[in-house]
């Protein structure tokens, strides 16, 4: 990590773009690039999210963000000591090529504490000759001398001193931005990174089964940590292939090649809405689609998926062309839409039971059931850990006996009548 990459990152943290911060410091895009990821690698933490071409901060981003502008202003200061007389203040573009590591800052520290390079070699542990080099290259670097050799030893110039000064500010605001990050490296190279579907209600079957998996896991495993995760089928799936997540709990088969999976638990869809509107057979189901809008979840879910399909199978170009949606990824709010503004939704089997008189659910076929999936990679020891989560959950009794064992009765909260629960289950 170097003094160049501090800045960098400070500035696109602040400016939100990649581009931008590179026209400004004129810089190569790639070298901002570069510069975020090194400092996100070092602190073994996300500091952006990415939106569009945006950078947005994360909480720990803008926390940290704080301290990297100190580290930036500081970083500015010695970039003016590289200024020869006369010549105006260095500014942010030459502090962003200031190419000093914090290691070489870091060296000089004990350096100038000591006051001899053999001294400060045999401390770090390292070749004096070697030592000596660095530091070369440091004033090579900085474009002043900052140590004056003597037979005694060798002590900082008047530039060193101004050097020593603001690097040992440098030195120690690192040091307390990156403490953090040796428990994150130890934690996240012994522990196990679950993602699942989000469960909206505390009695819902992923809100139990997470809770089952939290609780036991411990006991079995008390030297790897379970980290549990939420998140929307597709980037649950991009997150696998990433290797952000060992293991994924989804609502959804449509898996990738280099994937396998096991069911956990099926269940049937219904199109939920007024009784006038969806009472009947499964043969009015077209006619009762086009009769009010329809909040569905957006399709990034599994749900939205397997209603995609129905769709097209069931409804011709000029009838999908006419269906009114309203994408909604909180099923609380989807049941407000049903209750209180006249929508259709479509919602698991179990979810509809005990539902308002005025309401009404028409079962899918059988064809387009849910199925809620433990999905893993191929390579590396991820069976191992899905048989491991399947067995806490079996033990429980919270995964399907076999493949006849088709429906499972949820014990979900109900929203005036109406279940507000994921559709994942």
């Amino acid at each position: 990590m170097n003094l160049a990459s501090l800045v960098i990152a400070h500035h696109a943290l602040s400016i939100g773009s990649i581009r931008e911060t590179a026209r400004r410091l004129d810089r190569p895009v790639a070298s901002v690039s570069t510069a975020l990821a090194k400092l996100q690698a070092h602190l073994a933490t996300p500091l952006v999210t990415t939106t569009g071409n945006r950078l947005l901060p994360t909480l720990e981003g803008r926390r940290i963000g704080r301290e990297l502008g100190r580290l930036s202003d500081l970083v500015l200061d010695l970039a003016g000591l590289r200024q020869p007389g006369g010549l105006p203040p260095a500014g942010e573009r030459e502090a962003a090529r200031l190419s000093v590591s914090l290691l070489a800052l870091s060296r000089f520290i004990v350096v100038a504490r000591t006051g001899s390079i053999r001294s400060a070699a045999l401390e770090i542990g390292m070749g004096q000759p070697q030592l000596t080099r660095q530091l070369k290259t440091l004033e090579a670097d900085m474009g002043t001398a900052l140590l004056q050799r003597m037979a005694a030893g060798a002590v900082p110039t008047e530039s060193g001193e101004a050097f020593l000064k603001t690097g040992q500010e440098i030195e120690k605001l690192w040091l307390r931005m990156s403490e953090p990050a040796d428990e994150r490296f130890r934690r996240s190279a012994k522990r196990t990174n679950l993602g699942s579907v989000a469960p909206l209600g505390r009695e819902s079957l992923v809100a139990r089964m997470l809770a089952q998996l939290a609780a036991e896991w411990p006991k079995l495993q008390p030297h790897s940590p379970l980290y549990i995760s939420s998140s929307n089928a597709e980037e649950l799936l991009s997150g696998l292939s990433s290797r952000l997540y060992d293991i994924v709990l989804l609502d959804t088969l449509d898996l990738p090649a280099d994937t396998e999976h096991r069911v956990l638990s099926r269940s049937g869809l219904c199109l939920v809405g007024a009784r006038d509107l969806v009472a009947g057979s499964q043969a009015r189901l077209p006619e009762s689609l086009l009769g009010a809008p329809i909040a569905l979840p957006s399709l990034k879910s599994g749900l939205r998926q397997k209603f995609s399909l129905f769709i097209e199978d069931v409804l011709t170009a000029d009838e999908r062309a006419q269906l009114a949606f309203v994408e909604i990824d909180s099923i609380p709010v989807i049941a407000n839409l049903v209750l209180e503004h006249g929508h259709l939704a479509v919602l698991p089997e179990w979810a509809t039971a005990g539902l308002e008189p005025s309401l009404g659910a028409s079962l899918l076929p059988r064809a387009y059931d849910m199925q809620l999936s433990l999905a893993w990679r191929k390579s590396g020891n991820s069976a191992a850990t899905a048989s491991l989560v399947h067995s806490i959950l079996s033990a429980a009794g919270l995964v399907e006996a076999g493949p006849g064992d088709v429906r499972r009765p949820s014990r979900s909260r109900r929203l005036g009548g109406l279940q507000a629960t994921e559709t994942q289950d």
